[in-house]
C-alpha cells in the first residue's frame, strides 16, 4: 500500500514519462526517455534496456541507455566502459538478470550482482570491476509477452523497495501502452 507521498511520486514519474514519450514514436527515443525519468525519480545510476529478437530466441542489449549526470566524472566514466563492456552479450531466455526477467515475466531485485557468480549473474566481472552493485529488472510487457526488459544499477547496495518496484512496472506499463514496439 503506498502512503500519499509514495503515490504522488508515482503520479509524478507517470506524468513526466507521458508528457515525454508522446512526443515521439520513434523506439529508442521512447526507451531513452524511460530511463531517464526511472532513473532520476528513483535515483539509480544507469540504465539499459534489452529486447527479443524478431524469432524471440535472443535478448540484445537496445541503443537505448542512460547514465545519471549527477554522479561523479568517475562514475559516469566507470558505467560508460560497463556499458561497452555489455554491449557483446547476447543473452538466451533465463540467462543472466535480463533474461530471466524475460522468462519469468516478473521483475527482478538483486542485492549485489558483484557477489554473485558469473553463473547467475553473466556480467559479474565487469560490474564487479566498475562498481556496479544493486540490480533491477523490469519486464515491459503487452498481451502477455515480454516485448522489452528494463534494468537499472545502482553503484551502492541497496535492500529491496517494493515501492521502487512497483514505480519501475508502473513505468513499464506506461512504455508497454505507447505500443511503438
Amino acid at each position: 500500500m503506498l502512503n500519499s507521498k509514495q503515490a504522488e511520486a508515482k503520479i509524478q514519474l507517470l506524468q513526466t514519462l507521458n508528457q515525454s514519450i508522446s512526443k515521439t514514436t520513434e523506439l529508442n527515443a521512447v526507451l531513452t526517455a524511460t530511463l531517464r525519468i526511472v532513473c532520476e525519480s528513483i535515483n539509480w545510476d544507469y540504465g539499459e534496456v534489452w529486447i527479443p529478437e524478431q524469432d524471440g530466441t535472443i535478448l540484445e542489449l537496445s541503443p537505448a541507455w542512460y547514465v545519471n549526470p549527477a554522479r561523479s566524472i568517475e562514475q559516469v566514466s566507470d558505467l560508460q566502459k560497463f556499458r561497452f563492456c555489455s554491449e557483446a552479450f547476447i543473452l538466451s531466455p533465463g540467462v543472466g538478470l535480463p533474461g530471466r526477467v524475460w522468462s519469468s515475466q516478473q521483475p527482478e531485485w538483486i542485492l549485489d550482482v558483484s557477489a554473485h557468480s558469473e553463473n547467475y549473474f553473466l556480467r559479474h566481472y565487469i560490474a564487479k570491476a566498475f562498481g556496479i552493485k544493486t540490480g533491477l529488472g523490469v519486464p515491459i510487457l503487452a498481451k502477455a509477452q515480454v516485448i522489452a526488459v528494463l534494468v537499472f544499477f545502482r553503484s551502492e547496495i541497496c535492500e529491496q523497495d517494493p515501492q521502487v518496484i512497483e514505480l519501475v512496472m508502473a513505468a513499464a506499463a506506461q512504455v508497454a501502452l505507447k505500443n511503438c514496439f
